[in-house]
């Protein structure tokens, strides 16, 4: 089968790109041809099919553009034809038999799908974050969830000024929705969505969102080269971006009133002014706290080895990230807020402890509680946390399940 892999980025970035880069090569491990579709970037890894990718476009800072290229930018991101263009000369080359869309919006924008529409090319897309919903894709803004624009009400974005602090890229983000919307660019053109997380599917239902199809596939996560390790040292590890949505801010918090009998591990990189103060302080708890920056993926694994736990504190709904199935493959117990798609694979006294979310109080306690579990009830945890992502995550399950998908919606356009 030939199949296009279509995301704005073509390098290891965030969790939608470990999917992305791990889906082509489990596909092509399965004898399949697979095409891809993205944006030109300094990171990008070697692609046969990068002179058909987008121009970059650089979103940092938007309020510090001059203003035509903000025009030029805000235009791209409501309706890119240079995307349609070049995927019309990809088109010429690789004839898909499927278009398997990730994130596209900003940088590709929605445009593409009606090309694929018109070439008969049937569309599956992942959903890895809430931008079918929600106009800064995380339903977070001021410190709290958000779900002001439940019901089309777009306009909360620039209100709330919720996309990168900026009242430009709010009303843009707000016109593309509106946009998006009234031409149902995704809900006519895509003939299938897959959630990752129970809870984004049902989020997309209780929207009352008119798609075609949507299904739930977990992700799935390469178990290739990572050994379970249950033995371990006195720290738990925190790895992800130090910002306030990923509740980083009430770990250090905690930390800092309380004395544990473990140390806390950091690994990351990122944070607003107050929080790198917070970060600072942090520095001067002593050896409770250890401040490791931004790792390489060996140099992370090798951390997450030896941790008693992994924590994973976000204020947000968080999707189904891959912070917690990269613990459970390494045999680490998670500890995590119960928010969004996290209690789907964190099950209190299987897999790990679960608190609520955005709660200084249930967050202490848990920390207690893993403070008083001894080594080997730790160890079973670890065991049982390997054993879930073998049974629930694992590449083979996945491929099949998605082949299926691929297949019903192949055979029905043939």
């Amino acid at each position: 089968m030939n199949i296009l892999q279509i995301n704005k980025f073509y390098y290891r970035r965030r969790g939608a790109e470990t999917y992305f880069l791990d889906l082509i090569d489990l596909l092509e491990q399965h004898g399949h041809t697979v095409g891809v579709f993205s944006m030109h970037h300094p990171n990008n890894l070697v692609s046969p099919y990068s002179q058909y990718f987008v121009a970059n476009t650089e979103l940092q800072q938007p309020d510090q553009l001059p203003m035509s290229t903000k025009l030029r930018t805000a235009k791209n991101i409501i309706w890119n034809k240079s995307a349609q263009q070049q995927l019309e000369r990809l088109l010429q080359l690789f004839k898909p038999d499927v278009a398997h869309i990730h994130n596209i919006y900003h940088q590709i924008s929605p445009a593409i799908l009606k090309t694929l529409h018109q070439h008969g090319i049937p569309i599956v897309q992942t959903l890895h974050d809430y931008k079918l919903l929600c106009p800064n894709y995380r339903m977070f803004t001021q410190g709290q969830v958000c779900e002001r624009c439940n019901g089309h009400n777009y306009y909360n974005a620039v209100r709330y000024n919720c996309l990168k602090n900026s009242r430009s890229a709010s009303a843009v983000a707000m016109l593309e929705m509106y946009w998006h919307k009234a031409i149902r660019a995704y809900e006519k053109n895509v003939n299938c969505f897959i959630s990752p997380s129970q809870f984004l599917h049902d989020k997309v239902l209780a929207w009352h969102e008119q798609v075609q199809h949507i299904t739930v596939l977990p992700n799935f996560i390469t178990l290739t080269g990572i050994t379970p390790h249950y033995q371990h040292d006195h720290y738990i590890l925190y790895a992800g971006a130090l910002v306030k949505e990923k509740g980083i801010d009430l770990l250090l918090d905690s930390f800092a009133k309380n004395r544990y009998s473990f140390s806390l591990f950091v690994a990351g990189a990122g944070g607003d002014r107050s929080l790198q103060v917070m970060i600072k302080q942090a520095q001067n708890i002593g050896n409770t706290v250890k401040l490791l920056g931004e790792l390489s993926a060996g140099a992370l694994s090798q951390v997450t080895r030896q941790a008693m736990a992994v924590v994973v504190p976000s204020r947000y709904y968080e999707n189904y990230p891959y912070s917690v199935l990269e613990a459970f493959a390494h045999g680490k117990p998670v500890l995590g807020a119960n928010i969004g798609g996290i209690p789907e694979l964190v099950h209190p006294g299987s897999t790990g402890w679960l608190f609520t979310a955005n709660n200084q109080a249930s967050l202490t306690t848990a920390l207690q509680n893993i403070e008083h579990t001894t080594s080997p009830a730790l160890v079973q945890l670890g065991k049982q946390a390997r054993h879930w992502v073998e049974q629930h995550n694992h590449p083979p399950l996945h491929y099949e399940a998605l082949l299926a998908i691929y297949q019903q919606y192949v055979n029905t356009s043939a």
